[in-house]
């Protein structure tokens, strides 16, 4: 058996060990030598009482920091987890419980309701949650004023001796302070380890992308529930410390002013950092002597250090201090990496052992039938019949908005409020009440169109990520993958250090890790997207290697040549319903999927000539634009003449949305100039695609947002006010009170019409305007872009639907994957076919067809 060597190109293997040996040992080791130092008399006795307060607070502060950080939970109900430790302290010295149950009881307490405010907690925004936290603080403030039997109400209630193991434990001696303190070194060991394991890794999962997190078998709820217990009953166990080194429990101590002061301290330390969380109890616990020292009250010193911090120190005390040594002293940026150790090179990628089962086995791994998903009024699936067979590549195809992205997300139960019908079998197992976190355990993974990735998580902790426990053997697993999708050398880097082809192999091989144990299915929603050649070959040898593995896949796609080319079958969409399967050389042919992406117009229209002999009133040169490395646009050179419809056609992720943006200006390109004609002061209106307009607002209000931004105000606004309204159908004209949001899709787009004429533009750039809508509207939105051109407003026409723009558009204008394939007009004999053929990116001859006019 061979092994292959996992580059370690962070440095010295030593140096990382001795680093992440420091970090696991520091916090013991610092507390061993505070408390020798204090046992020698070091330090003042009169500070003794201090360093243990720093003790105390350091805890809760990591406590709050680190649920922070990893669950994005902000609570300010940690003061009421202090006050339930300190409080049950309190009881249990007075009713011999003994130190050990004492602590055990706190903790569980804290930690029981934590996990139910985490819970509840994880439907809200972080807002709400902060609210449902401060709302839980002054419940817990109130009990302790109306419960004087238990807490003595506003006098409080002394803490006695306590038995331990250790002895009699005297509250307010010395002894408190050094167990105070050993118990910080502990937990900031225990909290390194964690920060290394798949607990904190999911957890963050979660936090980041909560949908990504279910397609692996992450449950965000469950996650943000044990986070907050987790750190509910460390807050519940500085309380029990709390209470023996004060000696006394009172409300007093646990204020809202106390939450304050603990989000400032976290905040001034650095959210999420282990040394910060030390820092900021520190300087919680001396707060009150450099007050003093300073002659000026304590909530003005730590407001204004809060507010230093947050305009100079975003990120922190320690993690600025972290980032500046990484800028600096280069030997310490690749001291966070654990090495990587060599990999027994074994089964290739996505394997389980088992070998292709094509055409071998009758029985599919996945069966639909009747299946429907229904937002609202809306049918985005419609009775679709499906099977994929084991080992089958199938691709499913169809124009934006055919639901095809709804029918995988219903496969693996992520279609939110939407309601379902019909059946899913995985493998004979129905899915139809198995939760979105239990698909994965049945062999159902997937891929996202933007790769989806975990951006506070290295390439390897986004793969290991999908592993419960860690194991050495998971570890090594992932490792593995990674090395088969040639991402070894960049495991330790984060998702946005790679560029987006890097990216989607990183989303691939956590798909294929979630399934190393029982891989069925798994599906990949537009893996060609944004690729460029190389990539997409390489991307291509991997799903021929799953399919050879016997692994089922399914690919949502527009990059049909790719695509074509490693599909075993073709499954087309339109409206929802499945309107066609075959052959990748069979089904393109079938006039009825041709037709879904070509589209039709069924209004006779003729739309305006153009003077092309004249300046243009925009150009634009050499124009390339991407997106975090995502290639959008290349090498695309245009000119927009006065007059007419110029057409922009593609199908979806062609770049037709950057170019329009680039042409309106609302972007500025990567590479590339854009140059307006004589006029200077030319007007462009967008209209964008989803027509943006506030839904909330009245038809009437969206149009005069629109003319304040154009500074139109007055006698003006009421002018053009009346003009547009003329314009509108009568329907739409006698509901201008109403709610945008209440109209229908088709009356939606004449409003973002009329709103984008507010500015009286010179050029209106349309983007889907037909999209959603039926075919009556369809020809009604078109009749009033007709009829715009003829009043002289030059109109740019993206749209996905080839055929309206050849009988609606005075030009045509082909994108695919981001270039211009093909330009010319139905006047010219022969050009539909060219344009068709380009659209569709078989047997172009050449990169641009250019056919003269």
């Amino acid at each position: 058996m061979t092994t292959t060597q996992i580059p370690d190109r962070q440095g010295s293997r030593t140096s990382q060990r001795m680093y992440s040996a420091a970090q696991v040992l520091g916090g013991p080791l610092a507390a061993v030598l505070t408390i020798l130092m204090l046992s020698a008399g070091i330090v003042p006795s009169y500070n003794v009482y201090t360093v243990g307060l720093a003790a105390v607070y350091g805890l809760i502060v990591l406590s709050i920091s680190l649920l922070a950080n990893w669950t994005g939970i902000w609570s300010i109900g940690h003061p009421a987890m202090v006050a339930i430790g300190a409080y049950a302290t309190a009881y249990g010295s007075g009713h011999d419980w003994g130190l050990s149950f004492t602590v055990l009881v706190a903790i569980i307490l804290c930690a029981a309701t934590g996990g139910f405010l985490g819970f509840v907690g994880s439907r809200f925004s972080v807002l709400y949650v902060a609210l449902l936290t401060l709302a839980f603080t002054l419940v817990v403030l109130e009990i302790i004023g109306a419960w004087k039997s238990v807490t003595g109400g506003d006098q409080g209630v002394p803490v006695d001796t306590f038995d331990s193991v250790l002895g009699e434990v005297m509250p307010s001696s010395d002894e408190v302070v050094f167990l105070a303190v050993a118990i910080l070194g502990v937990a900031l060991t225990v909290s390194v380890l964690v920060r290394r394991t798949t607990l904190r890794m999911r957890m963050v999962a979660a936090k980041t992308h909560p949908l990504a997190s279910k397609s692996i078998g992450i449950a965000p709820e469950f996650q943000s529930s044990l986070g907050f217990a987790i750190s509910a009953g460390v807050a519940g166990l500085s309380g029990v410390l709390l209470a023996l080194l004060s000696g006394f429990v009172s409300p007093e101590g646990f204020s809202m002013v106390f939450a304050v002061n603990l989000i400032a301290a976290t905040v001034l330390g650095g959210t999420g950092s282990i040394v910060g969380a030390v820092v900021g109890g520190v300087f919680l616990a001396f707060a009150p002597t450099l007050a003093a020292t300073l002659s000026i009250d304590q909530p003005y010193l730590i407001g204004g250090i809060l507010i230093l911090t947050l305009l100079f120190l975003a990120d922190g005390i320690v993690p600025t201090a972290a980032s500046l040594l990484y800028r600096f002293v280069p030997a310490t940026r690749s001291l966070n990496h654990r090495p990587l150790s060599a990999l027994p090179a074994e089964a290739p990628i996505g394997t389980d052992g088992r070998g292709s089962s094509l055409g071998t086995d009758t029985e599919p791994v996945l069966t639909t039938e009747g299946l429907g998903v229904r937002f609202g009024g809306l049918q985005a699936v419609d009775g679709v019949d499906l099977q994929v067979l084991p080992g089958e590549v199938l691709a499913i195809i169809g124009p934006n908005g055919a639901g095809k992205t709804t029918f995988v997300n219903a496969l693996c139960g992520l279609i939110g409020g939407g309601d379902l019908t019909g059946t899913i079998a995985l493998d004979g197992k129905q899915l139809h009440s198995v939760r979105a976190t239990r698909r994965r355990s049945l062999g159902l993974g997937r891929t996202f169109q933007h790769a989806e990735l975990f951006g506070e998580l290295t390439v390897l902790e986004n793969v290991s990520v999908v592993n419960r426990w860690g194991r050495r053997s998971e570890r090594d697993t992932a490792l593995r993958i990674l090395d088969s999708v040639g991402l070894a050398e960049h495991a330790h880097r984060l998702p946005k250090e790679l560029p987006f082809g890097l990216q989607k192999r990183v989303d691939l091989a956590r798909a294929i890790t979630a399934l190393a144990d029982n891989p069925h299915l798994i599906v990949l929603d537009e893996p060609f997207g944004g690729l460029d050649v190389d990539e997409r070959q390489t991307l291509a040898r991997h799903i021929r290697q799953l399919s050879t593995s016997g692994t089922s896949v399914v690919i949502i796609d527009h990059v049909l040549d790719d695509l074509f080319a490693v599909a075993d079958r073709v499954a087309a969409f339109n409206f929802g319903k499945l309107i066609a399967t075959g052959t990748p050389d069979t089904v393109l042919q079938n006039q009825q999927v041709r037709d879904s992406y070509l589209g039709d117009i069924h209004a006779d229209l003729l739309a305006p000539e153009v003077d092309s002999s004249g300046t243009p009133l925009i150009s634009v040169h050499g124009i390339e634009h991407h997106y975090e490395g995502v290639r959008a646009l290349e090498g695309i050179d245009l000119d927009v003449h006065a007059g007419g419809i110029l057409g922009i056609v593609g199908a979806n992720g062609a770049g037709k949305s950057t170019l329009g943006r680039i042409l309106h200006g609302d972007i500025y390109p990567t590479d590339g100039i854009r140059i307006l004609g004589d006029s200077k002061n030319l007007r462009i209106s967008l209209v964008p695609e989803g027509r943006a307009l506030f839904r909330t607002l009245s038809v009437r209000e969206n149009l005069e947002v629109a003319a304040y931004a154009a500074g139109i105000s007055g006698r003006k606004l009421t002018q053009r006010l009346a003009e547009l309204q003329d314009r509108l159908p009568e329907r739409v004209r006698t509901r201008m009170s109403l709610p945008a949001g209440s109209l229908s899709g088709g009356e939606q787009q004449l409003v973002a019409i009329a709103r984008a004429l507010m500015a009286d533009p010179d050029v209106l750039i349309l983007d889907e305007p037909a999209l959603g809508l039926s075919p009556a509207m369809v020809d009604e939105v078109y009749s009033q872009i007709n009829t715009l051109a003829y009043q002289g407003i030059t109109t740019i026409l993206l749209d996905q639907s080839l055929t309206r723009a050849l009988g609606a558009c005075t030009d045509v204008v082909v994108l695919r994957q981001g270039g211009v394939v093909a330009r010319g007009n139905s006047r010219t004999p022969g050009f539909d076919q060219i344009a068709e053929t380009a659209y569709f990116g078989t047997d172009v001859a050449a990169p641009v067809q250019d056919v003269a006019r």
